[in-house]
């Protein structure tokens, strides 16, 4: 079944006839930059996933109902549904009950219906397939009737924030104080550190509404003056690594040579994303989060490509790309521009400081992949000449 740009309405109606034709398979979701899956097993709802941010929601899902849970990813079969396959791990080791499971469920499917309702044109697209029925745990689902109960209370959120006037914030924003404001000479110490630490530019506005156990309209709402009078700011973050992701990056953190990359960025939490997307594939990614101190010590790691953001705390960003290119060291080294600044001319003023490419945050782990792999695939050769033979004579010395 695929049908094109539809509108949301249709998507609940179609949720509604998965569930009456007792339908097993996976139902997916997108508006063209994001997609959803939706897994039905003979009608029932398993589970809800997809979006910018997977990880980030199975981990608030998961604080919210049972904070004390431990699982071992060790044990998981595959990428596919692993939120579910934890529950299941979870309530046969008797690590939570039923109850939690579901509420962990109902708590994510309500935020990627929240997301779904405020698409104007979607697209979907149902895979069949009967493998599923080995994945369903005893009424670990939603049924029919809690599946439009969560849908209900979707809309119901979603009409609340079209209502307050905010449809131009998003809940996978993080809100940061501007730096360009000086809130010194306007509120008290206590009263700007805890602006700070709760405006910190990592927690999106789900992350804070979650550890206020607030609605999130609510959460946002009391921001928003905050945001109208230029105090504060929202930005787009990545996902964290799932728990497949970082049992990998352990599996990963070997003697081999890896093609050294840097991320110049204010924040670590682009250089965690980058790492749990590359390090994998046989890269090492250097985190500069000061660059007045981290150029300095890249020229020791000398990177084969920089990833750099433009907006950096107390750097010209444009300044700074030009200087690493007429830096003797760099000046072939591919530069890209990872930045949430995007316009037309954003991008020419990249150029003419000497960037190699531009790209948008935030950017999947496919469009990462891509354009680290059109600069560096002859790099990648060459480095993994160099393991094997080091690889060889390992195993002649241990003759």
């Amino acid at each position: 079944m695929l049908v094109i740009n539809t509108e949301c309405n249709k998507i609940w109606n179609a949720l509604a006839v998965l569930g009456q034709k007792q339908a097993t398979g996976k139902l997916i979701i997108d508006n063209g930059e994001q997609e959803w899956q939706i897994y039905f097993c003979r009608g029932l709802m398993l589970y809800a996933t997809g979006g910018l941010h997977q990880t980030r929601r199975w981990y608030r899902a998961v604080n919210q109902h049972c904070q004390n849970l431990k699982f071992n990813a060790g044990l998981l079969s595959n990428d596919e549904l692993w939120e579910y396959q934890l529950l299941k791990q979870s309530i046969t080791q008797k690590q939570i009950t039923l109850k939690e499971g579901k509420a962990i469920i109902r708590s994510s499917s309500y935020e990627i219906l929240f997301s779904i309702a405020n698409q104007p044109v979607l697209n979907l697209n149902w895979h069949s397939y009967q493998q599923l029925t080995s994945e369903i745990f005893a009424n670990l689902v939603l049924s029919p009737p809690e599946l439009k109960q969560a849908v209900e209370r979707a809309q119901k959120l979603w009409k609340r924030w079209e209502k307050m006037g905010i449809s131009d914030i998003w809940p996978e924003q993080a809100p940061i104080v501007k730096k360009s404001v000086n809130l010194e000479t306007r509120l008290s110490t206590a009263s700007l550190e805890a602006i700070n630490n709760q405006f910190n530019g990592h927690n999106t506005l789900w992350d804070i509404a979650v550890k206020k156990k607030q609605c999130l309209a609510l959460t946002t709402r009391s921001l928003y003056h905050f945001f109208k009078q230029g105090l504060i700011e929202v930005r787009a973050v990545p996902d964290l690594p799932s728990p497949l992701e970082q049992l990998r990056l352990v599996y990963c953190s070997n003697n081999r040579p890896r093609i050294p990359i840097a991320c110049i960025d204010s924040t670590p939490t682009t250089g965690n994303f980058l790492e749990q997307i590359l390090i994998p594939k046989g890269y090492k990614i250097d985190k500069i989060t000061d660059p007045m101190e981290g150029v300095g010590l890249m020229a020791k790691s000398q990177p084969e490509l920089i990833f750099m953001d433009l907006a950096i705390a107390e750097v010209n960003g444009y300044a700074l790309c030009n200087f690493l290119r007429t830096a003797p060291a760099y000046k072939e080294t591919p530069i890209i521009i990872y930045t949430a600044e995007d316009s037309w001319m954003n991008r020419v003023r990249a150029q003419l400081a000497g960037a190699t490419d531009f790209l948008r945050k935030p950017a999947s782990a496919k469009q990462i992949l891509e354009i680290v792999e059109k600069y560096l695939k002859p790099k990648k050769q060459q480095y993994k000449s160099q393991g094997n033979l080091i690889q060889s004579k390992s195993l002649a010395l241990a003759r």
